[in-house]
């Protein structure tokens, strides 16, 4: 499986085939019409499947079953492809001046809003192959499998024939296998292709209409963002370090890992928030040293999760950060988190979230009338269709709280 392949496959056959419905042009299939229908899948292949489906495997990172969620049919679930989905986290640090801190409860939002997904078998995990027998053990209607999901990830594992391999394991366990890529299955990562995932998701559900309405609504965000910025000159552009404070990173003498300009977040900074990446090089993440760190001096940090959740606080608090605060984000406080998302190597429905946390890190004044803690409550609103007390549960485990007590 080629990336360029995948690329073919997507400018062609998607564009006129995947955003339509499609009916089994098979004319020696004795299936039921009324019964089956058939759908194209991202690697361009016709899969025949049952109008009526009671039971799903999810072989994602929670973005398949996020979906699901938004189309109300979460409950057909069966199994999980990681078992991010039953985590409910925590993390501590401590201060220079020993406070002690701790964050309680963080977790995937599908998981709060579907807790029977703890309960459901994972078929996979982060860095062990698929369980083939647990697979069909479920007797499922249907799987549907995200390539570039962190346990099905090139960018991970460096071999195309190992996601090969899988795919055709699966394939052969005569169970219809519907497969999407996500963002990290193409050389050139673009945000472009959820909206292709999420519509391919509605059309197996017959929810082609509120699959648009979702993917639509993820775009506006993108486009808003991308007009507001998009008369940045090049001499005006911050530059922003995406730094991942994480303490593997830090045991090894380093002092946290940077994302490179070849991952999506990446993406995110140049090429829809117009801003730059202070660390121009390629190889995903990379750990560098305080030095090096400072050497860069970005105007901006944003902090992923990267082994745990770190709150803009612990750059300006924590004790093994106490060499970098002659950073000028540092000192400017211009230091933002992302929200917590684990295992979150393709992307979920939640990335506008992220999009909109850097832009404003990025461009205050461009954003200033955007207040972010009371945007994201909409946001879930709107992508979970809750009332606004659960709005409010969701920004709590995902650790965005931090945004209210600073009031942006």
């Amino acid at each position: 499986m080629k990336k360029t392949t995948i690329c073919m496959l997507m400018t062609g056959i998607l564009m006129t085939g995947v955003l339509m419905g499609c009916v089994d042009t098979n004319e020696n299939d004795t299936r039921d019409p009324n019964e089956y229908h058939t759908i194209i899948d991202m690697k361009g292949r016709e899969v025949v499947i049952p109008k009526n489906i009671s039971r799903v495997i999810d072989i994602s990172d929670g973005f398949i079953a996020s979906v699901m969620y938004h189309l109300g049919v979460q409950d057909k679930l069966v199994g999980l492809g990681s078992r991010n989905l039953h985590y409910i986290d925590r993390y501590d640090y401590t201060t220079l001046s020993g406070e002690n801190y701790s964050y309680e409860n963080g977790m995937n939002p599908v998981t709060y809003l579907y807790p029977q997904l703890k309960e459901l078998p994972a078929v996979g995990q982060y860095g062990v192959a698929i369980n083939y027998e647990t697979v069909a053990s479920l007797k499922p209607d249907i799987v549907i499998v995200r390539v570039g999901y962190c346990s099905l990830n090139t960018d991970e594992y460096g071999e195309e024939k190992d996601i090969t391999r899988a795919l055709d394991t699966l394939e052969a366990l005569d169970i219809p296998i519907v497969i999407l890529y996500g963002p990290p299955a193409f050389s050139n990562p673009t945000i472009e292709n959820i909206s292709t995932e999420i519509h391919i998701i509605g059309q197996i559900f017959n929810k082609e209409n509120q699959s648009r309405i979702l993917a639509e609504y993820l775009e506006s965000i993108v486009n808003m963002i991308k007009r507001r910025t998009i008369n940045i000159s090049q001499q005006e552009k911050p530059t922003v370090l995406l730094f991942g404070l994480s303490p593997n990173a830090r045991e090894t003498g380093g002092a946290g890992d940077v994302l490179c300009t070849d991952t999506m977040e990446s993406h995110f900074i140049e090429e829809i928030v117009n801003a730059k990446n202070a660390y121009q090089d390629t190889g995903g993440w990379k750990i560098l040293s305080a030095e090096q760190i400072l050497a860069l001096n970005p105007d901006v940090i944003v902090l992923p999760t990267d082994w745990g959740y770190h709150p803009p606080r612990e750059l300006y608090e924590a004790p093994y950060y106490k060499n970098l605060q002659e950073l000028d984000a540092i000192k400017n406080q211009r230091v933002w988190a992302l929200p917590y998302t684990p295992y979150n190597c393709a992307k979920r429905v939640e990335y506008p979230i992220e999009l909109m946390i850097i832009a404003k890190a990025s461009y205050p004044d461009l954003f200033e009338d955007i207040i972010f803690h009371d945007w994201v409550l909409r946001f879930y609103q709107k992508v979970y269709n809750v009332d606004e007390e659960t709005a409010k549960d969701l920004r709590s485990i995902q650790w965005l709280d931090w945004t209210v007590n600073h009031d942006v």
